[in-house]
Order: structure tokens, then sequence, then C-alpha cells
């Protein structure tokens, strides 16, 4: 079974925040989906694009759950000066 590259994740964040889960959930229903994916393999990676500056953890109403979402092009530019 092949991993799903960095934008297939990333592409699943453009609709806002998500949960890690969620996240999982939405590559594993894709009609080429990545069938098994395990949410730690996403947290893993979604954690590497943090570090680069793709994404970014955003507040949740739960208590452990992590949502992300997409870092804007500006905020981007910003942190590469």
């Amino acid at each position: 079974m092949s991993e799903p590259t960095d934008e297939q994740i990333l592409s699943c964040l453009c609709l806002g925040g998500k949960a890690t889960y969620v996240i999982a959930n939405i590559l594993g229903m894709r009609p080429h989906g990545f069938r098994g994916i395990e949410t730690p393999y996403v947290l893993r990676r979604l954690k590497k694009l943090e570090k680069a500056g793709k994404c970014k953890r955003v507040k949740s109403s739960y208590a452990v759950m992590i949502s992300w979402a997409l870092v804007p092009d500006a905020e981007r530019a910003n942190k590469a000066q």
C-alpha cells in the first residue's frame, strides 16, 4: 500500500480546520483512496508539515484533539524573511 503525499494531505485542509482523524478518514474514503491509512501516520506527516510552515494547529473545543489548518501564503512569506 502506498502512502499519501504531503500535497494530498494538505488538500484535505482546504476547507478549514479539521481534526487529524477526519483527515485520515477523508484520505481513506477517496475513490483512489488509501485504504487502511492510520491516524498516527497522518499526525506524523502533519507535524512535519507544521515545522515546514505549511500548516498549523488551530483551537479545538476538545481537550485532546488536534485540529489543523493551512497557513496562508502571506503568513508563510513572513516566516521566510
